[in-house]
């Protein structure tokens, strides 16, 4: 054995180095992908507090770095095709001649702003929204049903942010169909258990038309 082994140390000691050279290519290759997943964006768009239209609709960071929101959608697909309303700002406006104070928190007024990691906010709760897309549509709501020949199967949160030195924005999206079980309130049902990230080139130049869209 050992005359076997000074006569081909040369190949064992290549064996070896080779060796060494596959484990730390996959210690690298596991380094890697961590360093990539701890760098990856990561918005979560969720219920809080209910499981029907009067629950929370909350937005959690959980990113590594803070994000920026930059806008917030709701899209709400119906028998005649999508309506949609942009509910970044609380306040579309203030009417001065009413007395209203343009010096209030920047909380109170808007949605748009940093979201350090690990935080969340919530902007409203589901039936606030639907009424306000409905509202906004001059859509007539019994209780969450639309009067007349509408009728409401989803609804949609859509959020544009943008993250750390990233020039490009990115976006999120959860859609929620509307169980009407002829109960008072209406039952949200997420379509995915998941928030769907929008990461990839092909998404990111979609969530820029819905930025351009929204300064027109």
């Amino acid at each position: 054995m050992i005359e076997w082994l000074k006569n081909n140390h040369q190949l064992i000691s290549l064996a070896i180095s080779a060796s060494t050279l596959l484990v730390w290519v996959f210690y690298a290759q596991l380094l890697l992908l961590n360093f990539r997943r701890q760098r990856k964006p990561s918005l979560i768009i969720n219920r809080g507090a209910g499981k029907g239209l009067s629950s929370l609709c909350l937005i959690s960071n959980m990113s590594a770095e803070p994000m920026f929101i930059n806008q917030l959608v709701v899209s709400i697909g119906t028998s005649k095709g999508p309506l949609e309303l942009d509910v970044t700002d609380i306040r579309q406006s203030i009417d001065d001649e009413d007395g209203a104070s343009p010096d209030l928190p920047i909380y109170q007024t808007t949605h748009q702003g940093p979201l350090r990691s690990g935080d969340f906010i919530h902007i409203g709760t589901f039936q606030g929204m639907l009424r306000s897309v409905a509202e906004h549509h001059g859509i007539e709501l019994d209780g969450h049903r639309p009067v007349g020949e509408w009728q409401f199967h989803t609804l949609e949160i859509r959020a544009v942010a943008f993250y750390g030195p990233e020039r490009h924005p990115l976006g999120v999206l959860r859609r929620f169909r509307l169980d009407d079980r002829g109960e008072p309130d209406c039952v949200l049902l997420p379509e995915s258990p998941f928030t769907h990230q929008l990461l990839s080139r092909r998404e990111r130049r979609k969530v820029r038309r819905w930025l351009t869209e929204s300064l027109q």
